[in-house]
């Protein structure tokens, strides 16, 4: 009997140790698990936070239509910028394509790439753009066109001041700079999304055009609010620039120490308030100043000139030759007005220049324009009377009026250089109609007639009254005057 009971208790004895020890057995590897568990759930986390700042030092990477394509460092050390911009052109132009004019001829009227370096968050800022439309250079016995090829576009330095302290300016220098008057908004809107095929006639042809200087330093002060001073509005742009406007290419010398100046202001006055009909009112003013050396080998300023836009063989209609304008200061004022109200918008401006003309060919030289224009997207797939040109399927229809006003003070027979003989004053009109369907943002394709009249025309061979057909076999009376039409159709995108 004892022996049986020594024995059953020495079994349950060794069955109680041994399930203790293989209790602690599986409690030693449940904590080994839970110890593996917490490392990895430690390097996951590690791994997360460098992978987080992996991403974090990886550049980034936007684009925005109209804008360009953007890629900039993390810590904003760095940027750079691709754009392009493109615009390509049928033209059916009245007259004879053996002097220049064209049918149905493709014109690369606009292909500009583009790349922006930005240094320590832009504050530095360097602008290369190529002008890659050389479309038009003549090459005939006849040819009339004289469009250089491959030119800058930009080629200046940003210092943006305002990243320091906002009452700074932008400032601009290099060896091409733009002057904001040139590409006010009165005068044409938008080469790139608006309605009108070119600028008014007369500040086309006046030497400021598009306010593309070969050198210079410019002054910017861009988007600033008026609150503080009691104006619930804004200041588009105010621009003070000394460049070489119109006088040569890119970084050329201009062989005068006589500077030429421009001065731009556009204001929205009623931008804050939430009234649609009349927040939307911008109104501007440029000048340009401009001094004429008789000394120097090319001015901006040295003729009075206006063309067409019949860009095979520009038709001239008026020209008092080449450096025909003497020594002095010649003005050119510029007032506009834009009304923005929903998909509408109305332009109109003025332009007035003079010449203080001292030594030139005889005769006050003066010339004047105004243009009146609408531009309205009709349709999108929003509705009636909407869209724009981020917009896909977008219609926009436009149209404007312009006259122009040339005059030299002179009798015909007293008047030299150009084709003053001929006559010595006229009067340009110009209607135009277009339409624009916007394929893609920024990407639209589209139609423009213009209608054009003057008063008097040119007579004799490689004359504007010969190419236009407008005299019989190229001869007519001095001061005979016409009509004609030309259509352009287009292609176009900013990127």
């Amino acid at each position: 009997m004892n022996k049986r009971f020594w024995a059953l208790s020495m079994l349950a004895v060794f069955l109680l140790a041994a399930g203790t020890v293989r209790a602690q057995s599986v409690d030693e590897k449940i904590k080994a698990l839970e110890q593996e568990l917490t490392q990895l759930k430690d390097q996951q986390i590690e791994f997360k936070k460098e992978a987080t700042a992996a991403a974090a030092a990886m550049p980034s990477f936007s684009y925005r239509p109209g804008n360009g394509l953007n890629i900039e460092a993390a810590d904003k050390s760095w940027g750079v910028r691709f754009t392009v911009e493109t615009h390509f052109r049928y033209n059916f132009e009245s007259g004879r394509d053996q002097i220049g004019r064209t049918q149905g001829e493709l014109m690369g009227r606009r292909f500009r790439p583009g790349v922006l370096y930005c240094v320590n968050n832009c504050l530095w800022e360097i602008e290369a753009t190529l002008d890659l439309d050389g479309w038009g250079t003549g090459t005939g016995k006849n040819a009339l066109a004289t469009t250089v090829g491959s030119i800058l576009q930009r080629g200046a330095v940003n210092f943006h001041a305002e990243n320091l302290n906002p009452w700074l300016p932008t400032v601009q220098f290099g060896m091409e700079v733009q002057n904001a008057a040139g590409g006010s908004l009165a005068r044409q809107g938008s080469g790139s999304v608006g309605a009108q095929a070119e600028y008014d006639l007369h500040t086309r042809n006046n030497g400021f055009n598009t306010g593309r200087a070969g050198s210079g330093i410019v002054l910017n002060w861009d988007d600033r609010s008026l609150t503080d001073i009691g104006i619930p509005g804004r200041i588009g742009k105010f621009q003070l620039g000394m460049s070489s406007i119109a006088e040569g290419d890119d970084g050329i010398q201009s062989f005068t120490d006589r500077k030429d100046f421009n001065v731009y202001l556009s204001v929205q006055p009623f931008s804050q308030i939430k009234n649609k009909w009349i927040s939307g009112l911008t109104f501007e003013y440029g000048s340009w100043f401009c001094n004429v050396d008789d000394r120097a080998d090319s001015n901006g300023c040295s003729r009075y000139r206006v063309q067409d836009h019949g860009d095979g063989a520009r038709q001239t209609l008026f020209d008092t030759g080449a450096d025909s304008i003497g020594d002095g200061l010649h003005i050119a004022h510029g007032p506009g007005i834009v009304w923005n109200v929903g998909p509408y918008t109305l332009r109109a401006m003025g332009s007035f220049q003079r010449s203080e003309d001292r030594g030139g060919t005889p005769g006050k030289k003066r010339g004047q324009n105004f243009l009146i224009a609408h531009d309205l997207f009709l349709w999108s797939p929003k509705g009636f009377l909407t869209g724009s040109s981020t917009t896909t399927n977008s219609i926009l229809i436009g149209t404007h009026f312009e006259r122009v006003d040339m005059s030299v003070n002179c009798v015909p027979f007293g008047c030299v250089g150009g084709h003053l003989p001929q006559f010595h004053r006229n009067r340009i009109l110009l209607r135009e109609w277009d339409l624009w369907y916007f394929i893609a943002p920024r990407m639209s394709m589209g139609v423009s007639v213009l209608w054009y009249d003057a008063s008097n025309l040119r007579v004799g061979r490689n004359q504007a009254c010969h190419n236009l057909n407008v005299c019989p076999n190229g001869t007519g009376r001095v001061g005979k005057g016409g009509d004609w039409v030309d259509a352009m159709l287009n292609w176009r995108y900013t990127f």
